[in-house]
């Protein structure tokens, strides 16, 4: 086993999918970053089951999207989600979606969300973290202790044989989840809903499911009773391997759970099957207070705690590693600005607690019916509530299950690292989706290849100049060398797509965002290049353009008025 450095740029705790995710996006950035994990290195529990479309757009940029789609899933089981009062009972209502043989569901990406439990998925983020040279993963060794000071963070490491190491980053992230040792030694505090409920997962093979009712093959199987929704049946591998989830359970149902009666309340008859791995957990809806402090970070569920409906947690947090992932690279390779790293907190802070209010929303859109007594009643009275009951939580829960607002609509703005354009604030969408292209907005996907190439496809690891009309770029790309920024220019020949971005002039980011747009350039652009990397502080920070009439920080003047200065206009 290698031994553990004593110095390394990023050290990353917990190996859980945002550690993963972020080591392996570091790696690609040939960040030398070392990763840490307490539990022994084994495929984890499928507590996440979803990737969701955002998701899997990071993942294309990193070149994971054909692992995921290709794990194993059979493409043609059904997706749908099913209301009844068990398998061989009623059924009340079905939230339909496209199976996997439908590469997309939406028109607004190139991906599509996609069942990627766990157990596959980190696995997958793993491979890709290890096969890059800069990065190494160590299992079984725990974060003790840290302390910060201007220049970096030193940490005390315990190995599995006990031995302390101290070890020298220059930045910390903790992706240890909701019991974070990193935000609790950093006295960060959590707000909001500790304690929902608590439910259980029960883990389960059962063999030719599918042969025991009539309901059809679909992705989750909610059972409804007196009381409302109480289990839910979700397909892990699409074969025979499921997880039984049991809401609002009570610490009789913990210590004396029966499994023979719950799966025959569900199916309606007993069945052979295998027990796996059964947990009780408690359901929350937290944020923290701060995501950042100096040199050390908080990510994924030690900085946002979700309920799990709607799929919500995970994903948000794999947002948190894209977002602090370029940042670190930047900095780390000289051309990120000393206030970049601020930007962390005020973007993610923000995008994190809107999903979180929303996994809540969907908590109560699935639990909210309570009160369904003669729900199976064989009589009109029964037939005409199953009726209505099933049409509420179909409509209730489509937005949980088919938010692509949620996913693709947050929008970083304010930001000390986006440029304002002036155009209408842009609200954020739930749950439907509008494309749009203002500053911090994500750059909506438009085909420029059908079925082959996406615009997105021409975001990488540094920033992505769009020119929709040709014209001369020069002195952004200048701007941009000076401080050693990497700016890829690409032009853009679709209408579509100019339609769509509105200006003639699109940056965006690493992670996908619009930093600023135009339908020109100024005639110096270094005030663009400086604050959009992170270079500006204060004042300066806060103008979203350079005024007219006052000098330009640091002593370049501004642009002073809408005709171009030295160099050609896009027109």
């Amino acid at each position: 086993m290698n031994e553990l450095p004593s110095e390394v740029p990023v050290l990353i705790v917990g190996a859980g999918p945002i550690g993963l995710a972020l080591a392996a996006y570091l790696g690609k950035q040939s960040i030398r970053t070392l990763l840490v994990e307490r539990a022994e290195d084994r495929p984890a529990s499928p507590k996440m089951i979803v990737v969701s479309v955002r998701t899997m757009e990071f993942c294309r940029q990193l070149g994971l999207a054909p692992a995921i789609h290709d794990w194993g899933f059979p493409l043609d089981h059904g997706l749908d989600s099913v209301f009844v009062t068990s398998l061989r009972g009623h059924e009340l209502g079905r939230v339909r979606t496209a199976p996997l043989t439908m590469a997309y569901d939406t028109p607004f990406s190139p991906e599509r969300e996609r069942p990627c439990p766990q157990t596959w998925f980190d696995p997958i983020l793993k491979q890709c973290a290890l096969a890059q040279s800069s990065v190494q993963i160590r299992f079984r060794t725990a974060l003790e202790s840290f302390v910060q000071d201007e220049d970096g963070v030193t940490a005390a490491l315990r190995d599995a044989s006990g031995q302390l190491h101290t070890v020298r980053a220059r930045y910390l992230v903790g992706a240890d989840g909701y019991a974070s040792t990193v935000r609790r030694q950093l006295g960060i505090q959590v707000r909001g809903a500790k304690h929902l409920d608590v439910s259980m997962s029960i883990y389960l093979t059962i063999p030719g499911l599918a042969r025991h009712h009539r309901i059809g093959e679909a992705y989750r199987y909610l059972f409804v009773g007196d009381a409302g929704v109480w289990a839910v049946l979700t397909t892990i591998d699409g074969r025979d391997f499921y997880r039984l989830q049991l809401i609002g359970v009570s610490d009789a149902d913990v210590h004396q759970l029966n499994v023979d009666d719950v799966l025959r309340r569900c199916i309606g008859q007993a069945v052979d099957y295998r027990l796996g791995e059964v947990s009780s957990w408690i359901r929350k809806s937290t944020v923290a207070d701060r995501f950042s402090d100096g040199r050390v970070f908080i990510a994924g569920d030690a900085a946002h705690a979700h309920p799990p409906n709607g799929g919500l947690g995970m994903n948000t947090g794999i947002l948190d590693a894209w977002d602090l992932g370029w940042k670190l690279s930047a900095v780390l390779q000289g051309w990120g600005g000393a206030h970049l790293l601020d930007s962390y907190d005020i973007e993610r802070r923000p995008a994190s607690a809107r999903a979180t209010e929303e996994s809540l929303r969907n908590y109560g859109r699935l639990t909210g019916e309570r009160d369904l007594a003669g729900l199976l009643e064989d009589s009109p009275a029964g037939r005409a509530l199953r009726s209505e009951t099933g049409r509420r939580l179909v409509e209730a829960n489509e937005k949980a299950w088919h938010p692509i607002g949620i996913h693709l609509g947050y929008v970083y703005a304010p930001s000390p690292v986006v440029i304002d354009d002036g155009s209408p604030p842009v609200g954020e969408d739930e749950p439907e989706y509008i494309p749009r292209a203002q500053p911090g907005c994500r750059a909506p996907h438009v085909w420029l290849e059908e079925g082959q190439r996406s615009i997105l496809d021409c975001f990488g690891p540094g920033f992505t100049l769009l020119k929709f009309r040709a014209c001369d770029t020069t002195t952004l790309e200048r701007a941009a060398a000076v401080v050693g920024m990497p700016l890829s220019v690409v032009q853009i020949d679709n209408d579509e797509a100019a339609a769509l971005y509105q200006k003639s002039l699109v940056l965006v980011r690493p992670d996908g965002h619009v930093a600023w747009r135009d339908d020109q350039l100024p005639a110096d652009c270094r005030w663009i290049v400086d604050k959009v990397r992170g270079g500006l502080s204060g004042v300066a920070a806060r103008w979203q353009h350079p005024p007219a009439t006052t000098a330009h920080p640091g002593g370049v003047s501004p642009r002073k008025s809408t005709e171009p200065q030295g160099e050609k206009a896009c027109l």
